[in-house]
């Protein structure tokens, strides 16, 4: 019969012995926590990604950039607040004008424009009150 080689010699010797289960166990574990060690690092990378500022994909400056549209529509909303409220202003001040003018010269009649007596409500406009149609929207 052939002898083995040395090399197949020793290989049949080290899966002969007794420690031998022992050192897989070993090698087993020390490959299991490399590979989560690796995972754990490639997780951190990804979270630090999602919260840095600096690029647009990341949920951090996607929040910057929501952030900045709320705050450009937040200041319309002052301005057009600010309108309103001298609209309103003025409205009043013409109505009291009005109403001066009125008691003054009883015998004249202020007719509003169209000759329209009745002042427009919100049921006389042609709005779509469920755009989306949504199902569950009372009309």
């Amino acid at each position: 019969m052939n002898k083995p080689s040395g090399l197949a010699a020793k290989l049949r010797a080290l899966l002969k012995a007794k420690e031998t289960p022992m050192w897989a166990v070993i090698l087993i574990l020390i490959t299991v926590i490399i590979i989560q060690q690796i995972q754990i690092s490639e997780l951190q990378w990804r979270v630090d990604e999602d919260h840095d500022g600096s690029s647009i994909e990341s949920v951090a400056g996607r929040l910057y950039i929501l952030e900045g549209m709320a705050n450009k529509h937040a200041n319309q909303i002052e301005e057009l607040e600010t309108y309103i409220r001298q609209l309103q202003n003025d409205g009043a001040r013409y109505d009291w004008e009005l109403k001066q003018l009125e008691w003054l010269h009883p015998e004249l009649k202020v007719i509003p424009p169209d000759g329209n007596p009745n002042p427009l409500k919100s049921t006389d406009l042609n709005l779509d009150m469920n755009p989306g149609k949504v199902p569950d929207v009372k009309k």
